[in-house]
């Protein structure tokens, strides 16, 4: 009965993890990318090499007056977004009636910074949860985050040697067994992180795959059920009665009393230059692993505190730890790169369960086996091409003029469909050692491309001693060789 359980669950494993690890693979490799989605921001907007840092009461007064002055008298809030560790610059908005100004400027300065129009590595987080498809991609990444818990519990039952296939690694061996052992040997280790991070992938989104307890207890009215969970005080009534808007560094020191020193990450000011007016100060939340801002709201006008949030519902508390272990914004350095260590494992571990199921097929493949086999360069390699053309799209697309963030999307999803038709066309014994060529030269033009327009821009002095950009020309050299070792081994 049990070797019938086990052939059940091999049956199981092979399928669910064909059909859904197409789209598993991209999810997990562009998950592992948005792990560092705030650096290659700072990549892509080389504009910002030149912001220098500046202490913080500072910060708050060069933001201050850039409100003061540009936003007109009847704006309904401003809003400052303060530079930190892993953003240097500052940015300040204000709002009113759907319009609104935006600008980034130097905290030491004050002077205004233009950057590229790029949406950086926000693009990649968005891919990851919904394939830049809204809400059917949401659904889509969801049903596939079932199907990896089923395939990864279906892995364990089937695995008898669990443990003994982790140190079994012949790569020397045929062709099929090599990439066996590397498939058991990138599934065993890392498993407890792939199950935290499927778990809490489902739970982060979960009312949105499943809205029946809003639609039933507020009846559909999601507003409500914000404010009930994230209570915040009345809703201010506009006046037309004048009053200067208190220090926002004062606003600012007050408010750290509460949520600790050097912790605010953002401030909202409502209502600004009335007497009604309120200054919200919202907290970081990277030190932890509640994945929500503490904030203190206070009088803009005495700056009296009006209310303290930082007492949550225990169900509330849960979901947001879990929705900070997926993100991984509390980790440090070390950790964030182990996240994105094991993230990149992850997507290797569905790469290789794919070839896996057509390796063991190629004695007298089926036409379904043959275009699966097709699909799996088109689905393994494709969404590296994507990447690499996101990135050198941000150097070479004009990226001093609008719409850069459309060009870089359409070049991402633009060398991916020219990966899916290279493999729909090509001669199959040629397919994997062509893309993956044509991958090593593509992912090493990034910072050969890179350090030329540093160079010609003049900023290749800053670019050296800023850790982003020698990271992300290091990163790109070892994507490269890995590639070009691939292309290798496949010519043989």
């Amino acid at each position: 009965m049990l070797g019938s359980l086990r052939q059940s669950m091999a049956w199981l494993h092979n399928w669910a993890g064909l059909l859904f690890g197409w789209l598993l693979y991209a999810v997990f490799m562009t998950g592992a990318l948005s792990v560092v989605a705030a650096e290659i921001t700072h990549w892509m907007t080389p504009e910002f090499l030149s912001v220098r840092p500046a202490d913080r009461t500072h910060t708050l007064h060069i933001a201050q007056d850039w409100l003061e002055k540009h936003a007109p008298p009847t704006a309904q809030s401003w809003q400052v977004e303060l530079p930190w560790a892993r953003h240097p610059a500052l940015l300040v908005a204000w709002h009113q009636d759907g319009q609104s100004e935006t600008a980034w400027l130097d905290p030491a300065s004050g002077q205004t910074i233009s950057p590229r129009d790029t949406e950086g590595g926000e693009f990649l987080i968005e891919f990851h949860y919904s394939l830049h498809a809204g809400l059917p991609g949401i659904l889509l990444v969801g049903l596939a985050s079932i199907v990896m818990l089923i395939a990864l519990c279906s892995g364990l039952i089937v695995h008898r040697r669990l443990f003994v296939d982790f140190f079994t690694f012949r790569p020397n061996a045929s062709t099929g067994r090599a990439w066996l052992d590397a498939h058991n040997v990138l599934g065993v280790l890392p498993l407890p992180f792939y199950l935290m991070i499927t778990i809490t992938a489902l739970s982060t989104l979960l009312l949105t795959y499943l809205p029946s307890g809003i639609n039933s207890r507020y009846d559909g009215n999601a507003a409500a059920f914000v404010a009930q969970a994230f209570p915040v005080p009345p809703p201010l009534r506009a006046s037309s009665q004048r009053a200067t808007t208190q220090s926002l560094a004062t606003s600012v020191t007050r408010a750290e009393n509460y949520i600790g020193h050097d912790r605010t990450a953002s401030v909202w000011v409502h209502q600004p230059g009335q007497m009604n007016s309120r200054v919200d100060v919202l907290r970081h939340y990277d030190d932890r692993l509640m994945a929500f801002p503490d904030r203190v709201s206070l009088d803009g006008r005495t700056g009296q505190i009006l209310q303290i949030a930082d007492q949550y519902r225990a169900s509330l508390i849960v979901m947001r730890v879990m929705g900070g272990l997926h993100y991984g914004r509390y980790a440090g350095a070390v950790l964030r790169g182990l996240y994105f260590v094991l993230g990149v494992a992850g997507a290797a571990m569905i790469a290789t369960g794919l070839l896996l199921f057509t390796l063991r097929r190629t004695v007298r493949p089926t036409r379904f086996e043959r275009a699966a086999s097709r699909i799996n360069v088109a689905m393994i390699a494709g969404p590296l091409y994507a990447c690499a053309g996101y990135f050198l799209a941000n150097r070479l697309c004009w990226p001093q003029s609008p719409g850069l963030h459309e060009r870089e999307v359409t070049l991402f999803f633009a060398l991916w469909a020219l990966s899916a038709a290279h493999a729909a066309f090509r001669q199959p014994n040629r397919l994997w050692r062509e893309q993956w060529s044509g991958l090593t030269a593509l992912v090493l033009a990034i910072p050969l491309i890179d350090i030329a327009t540093l160079f010609t821009q003049g900023r290749l002095q800053d670019a050296l001693v800023t850790p982003v950009f020698p990271g992300m020309w290091i990163g790109c050299l070892s994507v490269a060789a890995i590639c070009g070792w691939t292309a290798q081994r496949a010519a043989t």
